[in-house]
């Protein structure tokens, strides 16, 4: 199953205020592992354990969004979330994509938590592992993207 990105959507061009060179900010990526498997204990689910490789398409996906400023899970050129898990030699058997702009790792982390989509991916017990990125082109300009993989 590819959760969260199975319709077809429209992407959301961002006008970025002042945009830099998009940067990682690895603190609030933890920050949002954390906060995502805090809310899985409060549920009873395992832990979700962060894969390198998630991470990298997790910031991949970030990149880009903040470098052509765009917000959705399909790029501006029709590439879909599950074809870039495809591209990235990636079982799509089951995976999920969260993605949030915001000003900071905790309005993000609310943000996801609210969305009933976003929210049942966070606690999905079928998820076994997780990648995370933030990726920021200034202040409050900021990506989250978390990807969630049942292998």
């Amino acid at each position: 199953m590819v959760s969260s990105s199975q319709t077809v959507e429209t992407t959301i061009a961002i006008a970025l205020v002042n945009p830099k060179s998009p940067v990682a900010i690895d603190a609030d990526a933890c920050s949002l592992a954390a906060d995502l498997n805090s809310e899985r204990a409060k549920r009873g689910v395992p832990p979700l354990t962060r894969d390198a490789a998630l991470d990298r398409i997790a910031y991949a996906k970030g990149v880009d969004m903040a470098a052509r400023g765009y917000f959705g899970h399909t790029d501006p050129a029709g590439v879909t979330f599950a074809d870039r898990m495809r591209a990235a030699h990636w079982a799509t058997a089951y995976v999920a994509e969260n993605i949030a702009f915001d000003r900071d790792e905790p309005h993000a982390n609310a943000a996801f938590v609210n969305s009933p989509g976003h929210y049942a991916n966070m606690i999905d017990p079928n998820e076994r592992r997780l990648g995370v990125a933030v990726v920021t082109v200034g202040h409050g300009e900021t990506f989250y993207v978390q990807v969630f993989s049942g292998n």
